[in-house]
C-alpha cells in the first residue's frame, strides 16, 4: 500500500470519526436551546451561556480534528496530553449546558400549577448571530406593567418574533416552577389592550369583542373579561355566541355564579337542548340544583332521545340526597347509553345511600324525623 493510499484511508476514517462526535455534540446542545426555548428563563445569563457555548462547540470541532491528527505523537507526549485535556474540558462544558437546560426544562415541566399570565410593554427586540451556532437567537426586553422600574430580558421564539415589536403591549405566560424558579413559556400580543383600543371606535365589532372575551377569561382577566362581555350583550342582545362563549369560559375556570347571567342570556335568545345543558350544569355547580332540574327536564322535550339530560338529572337528585329519583334518571341514561360505566356505579352507590339511610332511619327514627322538619 502506497503512501497516499494510507493517507487516504486515514482521512476517511478521521472523517467519519470527527462527524460523528461533532454531530452528537451539536445535537446535544441543538436539543438543549429547544428546552430552553420551552421554559424560558428570565435574565442576561442564557445570553452570556449561548454565545460561550457556540465558541465552545468551534473549538471542540477544531481539537477533535487536532487529536485525530495527533495520534501518532506517544501517549506520554505533553502536546498530545494538552490537547486531549482540552478536548475533554470542552466536552465537559457541552455536558454541563445539555444537564443544565435538562434540569430547566424538568423545572418547568413537573410544575402542574396553572400558570400566571403578567402584564408587559416590549422596552426592545434585537437578534445575534452565534459563533458556532447554526441559527441565530432573538430576545427582547420586557417591563412588566406591575414593575415599571425593572427591565428583563426574554428569548423569544421564530414564530413570536413575526408578532412582535418594541413598545407592544404583550401579555408574558409564566410558570413559577417545580424549584421555585420561574419561566416564561409564551410572549403574545395583548388582545386585551387591543380590544379596548379598537372596540372604542367599533363597539359592535364581534369578532374583536370575542377575541378580547376570550383573552380576558382565559387569562385569568376575570372582571376586564366580564365587563367587557356584558357591555358587548348590551349593545348586542341577539348575539347568544357571545353569552356562550363567556358562560363557558368562566364555567371551566370555576366561576359559576358570574358564568350563570351570561348562560342565562344565551338560553333566552336561543333555546336550544345544548345550551340549556350548559346552563344546567353551572347552576348545580352554584349551587342552585332545584333551578337546575328545571331546567334540564325543560331541555328533553328538545331532543328526548339524547341522554345528557337523564345523566345531568341523576347527579342533581343525588346531590340533593333524593336517591330514588337520582336511580331512575341514572336507568334512563342506560336506556340510551347502555355501555355507561359510571352510571352503572351511580346506581349503585345510590342504592347503598338508601341502604344506609334506611338503616339510620330505623336506629334512630326521631333524630331523622325531626333533622327533616328542619
Amino acid at each position: 500500500m502506497n503512501a497516499r493510499s494510507l493517507i487516504l484511508r486515514k482521512l476517511k476514517r478521521a472523517w467519519a470519526h470527527l462527524t460523528f462526535q461533532y454531530g452528537i455534540a451539536t445535537a446535544a446542545c441543538a436539543w438543549a436551546v429547544w428546552m430552553h426555548y420551552q421554559y424560558r428563563l428570565q435574565g442576561s445569563w442564557i445570553f452570556l451561556a449561548l454565545p460561550m457555548i457556540g465558541i465552545v462547540l468551534l473549538a471542540l470541532n477544531v481539537l477533535m480534528i487536532v487529536n485525530e491528527f495527533a495520534t501518532s505523537l506517544p501517549q506520554w507526549d505533553p502536546v498530545r496530553c494538552l490537547l486531549k485535556r482540552m478536548e475533554c474540558s470542552a466536552g465537559l462544558l457541552v455536558r454541563l449546558f445539555v444537564y443544565s437546560s435538562l434540569l430547566w426544562y424538568a423545572n418547568g415541566m413537573l410544575d402542574n400549577k396553572p400558570p400566571i399570565y403578567r402584564s408587559a410593554v416590549i422596552d426592545s427586540e434585537a437578534w445575534k448571530p452565534t459563533t458556532g451556532l447554526p441559527v441565530p437567537y432573538s430576545w427582547v426586553t420586557l417591563r412588566y406593567r406591575d414593575n415599571p422600574e425593572a427591565t428583563t430580558m426574554v428569548l423569544i421564539t421564530w414564530e413570536e418574533r413575526g408578532k412582535l415589536w418594541g413598545a407592544q403591549p404583550v401579555s408574558v405566560t409564566l410558570k413559577n416552577g417545580l424549584l421555585g424558579i420561574p419561566t416564561v413559556t409564551a410572549i403574545e400580543q395583548d388582545w386585551g389592550w387591543f380590544g379596548n383600543e379598537i372596540l372604542k371606535l367599533a363597539p359592535t365589532a364581534t369578532m374583536i369583542a370575542q377575541r378580547k372575551i376570550d383573552f380576558d377569561l382565559t387569562h385569568d382577566r376575570w372582571s376586564e373579561g366580564i365587563d367587557a362581555a356584558s357591555r358587548y350583550l348590551e349593545l348586542n342582545q341577539n348575539d347568544w355566541e357571545t353569552a356562550i362563549l363567556a358562560g363557558s369560559l368562566l364555567f371551566e375556570a370555576a366561576h359559576y355564579h358570574d358564568s350563570l347571567p351570561f348562560l342565562e342570556h344565551a338560553v333566552k335568545q336561543r333555546q336550544t337542548y345544548e345550551n340549556m345543558q350548559r346552563y344546567g350544569l353551572s347552576l348545580n355547580w352554584a349551587g342552585q340544583s332545584v333551578r337546575a332540574a328545571e331546567v334540564f327536564q325543560t331541555s328533553i322535550p328538545l331532543d328526548p332521545h339524547n341522554w345528557e339530560a337523564y345523566y345531568h338529572l341523576g347527579y342533581v337528585y343525588g346531590d340533593m340526597g333524593q336517591y330514588e329519583e337520582a336511580i331512575g334518571y341514572f336507568e334512563e341514561t342506560l336506556k340510551r347509553q347502555p355501555a355507561s360505566l359510571e352510571a352503572k356505579a351511580m346506581i349503585a352507590k345510590h342504592r347503598k345511600d338508601i341502604a344506609l339511610r334506611d338503616t339510620q332511619k330505623r336506629s334512630n327514627p326521631t333524630k331523622l324525623s325531626s333533622s327533616s322538619t328542619h
